[in-house]
């Protein structure tokens, strides 16, 4: 299982947790690898590029109009730069110094949302130049809570999607939208690693943010749909001034573009199926002291992972320590471990690149503990 990364002594990682910023996200396919390289091989010009990929992606996902950027949280600082600046690119240079004179620059927030997705979004907005609004409780939220929150100062309403935020008792994006669209203010939605393309932005958001490098298996990068061009220009603008920061390459928007278009066809698939998950829990659960189940994404997306109960007096260990021996040695099993301060991790068999991981976590498991 060696690798480059090896040759920097870096461990060889097999990813059993997700498609984590912090483990590189997802693996990228031959087809996008041969985009990035003749697109590094090139030049063209970047403004054009920018624009012309905007509408390449538009037609795939069936919007008006799109803005690529370097991630999905460079989507989201920028979208809310944008709605700031407008089309004026004094005031794109001009962001910051013009902020305390800017009244309408709130975004209100969900409070079971302001979360932190290994930074936090709230930072996000903030380096747009939104101020924070929050809206609603922590364990619960109202349309009437969100609506509360509006004043002649609201900049947007926005909206998390993901298994992060809490998920019981909350507003739902669908009700949150159509508040956005009644009241007539512009809805800014992060979907980062939300698998349909298409969703959100038919049902009447203004900015869906995308990353390109999660469900899409793509290059580090992101995009932004739009429900305009005017507000994808608008976001595009913004190259000029904080996205100048945020820029992102001509290789990786070629390969992003290819990313998207095979991902949309169908052409990428997990290589381990339902059922091999299933077969592999049934092996896990044979291990004294571990019980296993096959579970849901707790955001309702299809997605499948093996759930595992450590019994710490039959296993020897309990679910934190187990975590921490998963990560050590030449090769480290990184899993799902949110959880493990209550007995349970999960593997996600979504990045895993071989059937050789699957039974690579099988036998750590059943070793870590002689």
């Amino acid at each position: 299982m060696k690798n480059l990364y090896n040759q920097y002594g870096l461990q060889t990682v097999i990813n059993a947790s997700g498609r984590m910023t912090k483990l590189g996200v997802s693996t990228i396919s031959e087809k996008v690898g041969k985009a990035i390289m003749e697109g590094g091989s090139n030049y063209v010009v970047i403004e054009d590029l920018y624009r012309e990929a905007g509408h390449a992606l538009a037609k795939m996902i069936e919007a008006p109009d799109a803005c690529v950027t370097s991630s999905a949280s460079a989507a989201i600082a920028m979208a809310v730069a944008s709605l700031i600046c407008g089309n004026s690119v004094q005031n794109v240079h001009n962001l910051y110094d013009m902020l305390p004179n800017v009244k309408k620059r709130e975004v209100i927030l969900l409070r079971g949302q302001n979360i932190d997705f290994g930074a936090p979004v709230a930072e996000m907005i903030q380096v747009g130049g939104g101020k924070i609004v929050d809206a609603g409780y922590s364990n619960g939220s109202t349309v009437a809570d969100i609506e509360a929150a509006v004043t002649e100062n609201t900049l947007a309403i926005f909206f998390v999607k993901s298994h992060h935020c809490v998920q019981k008792e909350m507003v739902s994006v669908e009700e949150t939208v159509a508040l956005a669209n009644r009241l007539h203010i512009p809805c800014i939605i992060d979907a980062s690693a939300e698998e349909d393309l298409k969703k959100y932005i038919k049902m009447g958001a203004d900015f869906v943010c995308y990353s390109g490098a999660k469900a899409i298996e793509g290059p580090t990068s992101g995009f932004c749909a739009c429900s305009s061009s005017e507000y994808a220009d608008n976001m595009r603008l913004q190259f000029k001034g904080i996205g100048r920061v945020m820029k992102v390459g001509k290789e990786t928007v070629m390969g992003l573009l290819e990313a998207v278009r095979e991902y949309l066809a169908g052409e990428r698939v997990c290589c381990i199926t339902k059922a091999e998950l299933e077969e592999f829990a049934k092996k896990v659960g044979e291990i004294k002291g571990l019980k296993t189940s096959i579970i849901k994404d707790e955001a309702g997306r299809e997605i499948y992972r093996c759930k595992i109960d450590f019994d710490k007096d039959e296993y020897g260990i309990d679910a934190v320590e187990a975590v921490k021996r998963l990560a050590e040695g030449e090769v480290a099993v990184y899993t799902r471990d949110y959880q493990m301060n209550l007995g349970s991790i999960a593997i996600d068999p979504r990045p895993l690149n071989s059937h050789e991981e699957l039974e690579y976590i099988y036998t750590k498991l059943k070793d870590i503990v002689k």
